[in-house]
């Protein structure tokens, strides 16, 4: 944990961003919320796997205490152990993060399309911040067990590994809690459809899976094993009668370490399937948010500015710079827009919303794009022709209308179009909220007659419409023409706005190329794939970790009993029987529920990769399987490995070779 805190301290630095080619600060800032999550869990699993080791060495130190030793000489013997455990993880961890940094580097760059080199860097300022954070928490750590042995007495110590052996009580109140807050969680994860929603919920949603799972995992699972223990047919045989007897002395105290395990299993889950989705999924995003490879957008103070003789003088010198540098103008996109935003119902959208209610998440609220008839044709390719009172309607996906008209009202007026088609907007995004919101892009005949009466603001002055033009077209040249095109069209059109629309027609433009975006998209998308994949190697090595501790502790726990029941004729085969049916059961608890857990959530998560302009769903749950599969195959091994600690412990085959 050292280590990849250092790496992700190492590359939020300017020397490792330096290589970036663009998009820096994102990369930047996506690598310190990594470190910070690390340090977070670090915290966390650090603790637990402190307070597991002093509890298996309680009884040692209270024989010290019997034989002579003081609270403050056992205070002091941890503290000079957490001062060298300290040292060593912290030297160990500084070295191989260093060793490691130039590994992860190249893999980052490599990634995001950088420039490479191969010289070996140290940063002193990730060094020290590591050293800083990492001895906070070995401090915190180190309080806490003295805090802990100060407290306690020699027999409270002598018999703290056998403390927790009452029979426990699987209490319904807390199992049926835990089912409600798991129902809760599913529920809204099943139901919510917008996507804004789900990201404002999301957080929500996993608080309540993490409370459902360790309600479900400690008091749900012992009574789940007292209803096996009612089942006579099934509790009475000799492969399931040790194990569930075990189990229901278990789950008290360490259903929270499976919870643990399972929790860790569904963040690694959703991390690798979601960072892997948007990775591989990048270039579609790029093409939905850039439709074409070189985009202009001018907005308006008022909408006779979209149809003025200024628009001419624009067009004309873009063009003409285009003919001077030898550069296509292909599938060109040139029309004026207004949107809206409003609440349907029905066939009448009520639009006195101001324009940013789209981010609300409202479920109602449905985005509005109004286009001039002239800027667009029919889908046989000839001019579009429309009546005075006909609209041709283009849907994004989120978006179904079947009524035969449709009305927009602001206010007291309203203007109503009969419906002559509706098709599904596959020309790319006529604004910025991709599928946030259902979008109903309208071809109208007269774009001013259909906002005649519309207030362009509240009484506050916040804007209820966005008045723009788009200029978009393909060249058909390399990625380094275009950002170059990109670069010069945008100076032209500043030294063209005073002539063409006076000092305070333009709100403000902006020019965009796909090729520029993409080092964006891939600066973002790669360096999350990137996170994925580390954090995603950190939360497995601790799953490993807790795992392995519990078949330590658990194989120390059932000797004795497996001990006894070998004295009164049960054989080895016998207990590697009911050993292998216990640990089956314990193991695929997690599993499982993990699975679930993601089956749940995979809507909710899909929604919101929505807002990322990733709508490729066979994608997503290709990701999702391939990470399952292969999460599914590596604790499988981990079964095997830790099963096979746990039977020599118990069969006493340890302490033979011993």
């Amino acid at each position: 944990m050292v280590a990849v805190f250092y790496i992700l301290s190492f590359l939020a630095t300017p020397q490792a961003l330096a290589l970036v080619k663009s998009g820096r600060e994102v990369v930047g800032l996506i690598m310190t919320l990594g470190r910070f999550v690390i340090l977070a869990f670090s915290l966390i699993f650090l603790y637990y796997t402190y307070s597991f080791l002093l509890r298996r060495r309680a009884r040692e130190f209270g024989l010290y205490n019997v034989l002579g030793m003081g609270r403050r000489n056992l205070v002091r013997i941890v503290s000079w152990e957490s001062l060298i455990t300290f040292a060593a993880a912290l030297a160990g961890g500084l070295f191989l993060g260093i060793l490691l940094s130039k590994l992860a580097e190249l893999g980052l760059i490599n990634l995001l399309g950088g420039t490479i080199d191969y010289r070996l860097r140290l940063d002193a300022g990730a060094v020290g911040q590591t050293c800083l954070f990492y001895a906070a928490i070995f401090a915190l750590i180190w309080v806490s067990a003295a805090i802990r042995i100060s407290r306690s007495s020699a027999v409270s110590l002598m018999k703290s590994e056998s403390v927790g052996e009452k029979p426990p009580k699987g209490n319904w109140i807390v199992a049926l809690l835990g089912v409600a807050l798991l129902g809760a969680a599913y529920w809204l994860a099943v139901t919510i459809d917008n996507p804004i929603s789900a990201m404002m919920w999301f957080f929500a949603a996993v608080l309540m899976v993490i409370a459902a799972t360790y309600l479900l995992m400690v008091s749900g699972s012992v009574k789940m094993c007292r209803i096996l223990q009612s089942n006579k047919g099934y509790y009475y045989r000799a492969r399931h009668f040790v194990s569930v007897s075990s189990m229901a002395y278990r789950m008290k105290r360490n259903g929270a370490g499976l919870a643990s395990i399972c929790i860790i299993a569904t963040m690694i889950l959703v991390m690798l399937s979601t960072t892997t989705c948007m990775w591989f999924g990048a270039e579609d995003a790029l093409r939905i948010s850039n439709p074409r490879e070189i985009c202009m957008s001018m907005y308006f103070q008022d909408a006779d500015q979209l149809d003025s003789p200024g628009m001419d003088r624009i067009r004309n010198g873009i063009e003409e710079y285009m003919k001077s540098q030898g550069a296509p103008m292909d599938s060109l996109q040139d029309y004026g827009m207004v949107s809206l935003v409003g609440s349907r119902s029905g066939s009448t959208v009520q639009c006195d919303y101001e324009y940013s209610a789209v981010t609300s998440g409202f479920s109602s609220l449905w985005e509005v794009d109004l286009v001039p008839a002239k800027s667009f044709r029919a889908e046989d390719g000839s001019p579009l022709s429309l009546a005075a009172d006909e609209a041709v309607l283009l849907l994004n996906d989120r978006a179904e209308y079947d009524e035969d008209t449709v009305t927009l009202t602001m206010g007291s007026v309203s203007h109503t179009w009969t419906v002559k088609s509706v098709r599904k907007n596959d020309g790319g995004r006529t604004s910025g909220t991709y599928d946030a919101v259902p979008q109903l892009t309208m071809i109208v005949p007269d774009l001013k007659a259909a906002i005649d009466g519309f207030d362009q603001y509240d009484a506050d002055g916040s804007r209820k419409m966005q008045l723009y033009w788009r200029f978009a077209f393909d060249t058909g040249l390399s990625d380094e023409d275009n950002i170059r095109l990109e670069d010069e069209l945008e100076p032209l059109i500043i030294g063209l706005l005073p002539d063409a629309f006076g000092d305070t027609g333009v709100r403000y433009f902006y020019t965009e190329s796909r090729a520029a975006s993409a080092a964006d998209f891939y600066g973002t998308y790669g360096s999350l794939f990137f996170i994925g994949i580390l954090l995603s190697l950190v939360f497995l090595l601790s799953a490993v970790l807790i795992i392995y501790y519990k078949q330590i502790s658990e194989g120390y726990e059932d000797a004795k009993r497996f001990d006894i029941m070998m004295k009164v004729g049960m054989t080895k085969k016998e207990i590697r029987s009911s050993i292998s049916s216990q640990l089956l059961t314990v193991f695929a608890l997690p599993l499982a529920f993990a699975g679930l857990h993601l089956v749940f959530a995979f809507p909710m998560i899909r929604k919101m990769l929505s807002l990322f302009a990733l709508n490729n769903v066979a994608l997503f749950m290709r990701t999702t399987v391939i990470s399952f599969v292969v999460f599914a195959l590596f604790y499988a091994i981990v079964y095997r490995l830790t099963s096979g600690i746990y039977y020599r412990i118990v069969s006493g085959a340890g302490d033979q070779a011993a």
